[in-house]
């Protein structure tokens, strides 16, 4: 006897509702479940994007790099792993080139709405921030619509002095260049008027706090992001929290999408109240369904 496919399961337990309402409600269902989420990555050339996509993401990244300053079209790389897809948008550096600085601010708010996240990394020998404090407040801060979460990672921490104190073999900072590094976050904080708790210093040459990106983006992402990014990320980060996170938000997304489709339904007042009381049913239908799907 053949074990029955995720699709199969969610239609056993969908036998209930009415035969178009089925139909559209397992269409969403697809759409959630092939969900591509779509992540801007923000920073300047030589940060080290590539390689921190490359830490992150079981896919090679090779062609996020920064966009010369001749052309004003970022680069999409396009992830593939089984049937799950994720795109990233390398996005133009900002103040390497100042004759395009401000079409790269029509361009971001452009792009901004199609956006599930932005990766901004800085980096942390960088003295001032001048240029990102001035950008992120002309068009981040003032935008007027849903601003996408932005992680702020501030790269190559293994660079801060006294840098030779780095040890190299437990990926970890000294506790001198700990506290440089606390006091660097918090100086970057100030000056983008950010909460220091956003600022996760990272050290990809060093695998130094990778898996708390992957943490951060799983919490962050909306909900019916969250399990598609899943299959993409490294399996090192694959953590139990993570994957709880991701079941769950899955589940919860399937029933958001349940209760809407029942809203829009031309269905009797009693009959939309009596399918809302049972959508609990699909929360838990959805989970137990999740690992045919996204492991």
């Amino acid at each position: 006897m053949k074990t029955p496919t995720g699709y199969q399961i969610i239609r056993r337990h969908l036998r209930r509702y009415p035969q178009a309402l089925r139909r559209t409600l397992l269409k969403e269902l697809s759409l959630l479940i092939t969900y591509e989420p779509v992540i801007g990555i923000m920073g300047k050339t030589g940060l080290g994007k590539s390689s921190l996509c490359n830490a992150l993401f079981r896919s090679e990244v090779c062609a996020v790099n920064a966009v010369e300053a001749c052309t004003r079209t970022p680069q999409r790389v396009r992830l593939r792993f089984g049937q799950h897809y994720l795109t990233l948008i390398d996005l133009p550096g900002v103040g390497e080139n100042q004759r395009r600085d401000e079409e790269y601010r029509e361009l971001y708010r452009e792009l901004l709405p199609q956006l599930d996240m932005v990766l901004w990394v800085l980096k942390a020998d960088d003295r001032a921030f001048s240029i990102e404090e001035q950008f992120y407040q002309t068009v981040f801060a003032n935008f007027n619509g849903t601003l996408p979460p932005v992680i702020w990672i501030l790269n190559q921490v293994d660079k801060v002095e006294p840098s030779e104190q780095w040890n190299w073999r437990s990926a970890t900072p000294s506790a001198e260049q700990q506290s440089n590094i606390e006091r660097k976050c918090q100086a970057v904080a100030n000056q983008l008027a950010i909460a220091e708790g956003d600022i996760i210093p990272v050290s990809v040459k060093g695998c130094y706090h990778l898996a708390h990106i992957v943490e951060r983006m799983i919490n962050r992402l909306p909900k019916q992001a969250r399990s598609p990014l899943l299959p993409h990320v490294h399996p090192s980060y694959h953590s139990s929290p993570i994957r709880e996170t991701a079941l769950c938000s899955f589940g919860d997304a399937a029933v958001d999408t349940l209760d809407r489709i029942i809203d829009n339904a031309p269905l009797p007042q009693i009959a939309r109240q009596a399918l809302h009381a049972v959508t609990h049913t699909v929360a838990h239908v959805a989970r137990s369904v999740w690992s045919f799907f996204f492991d």
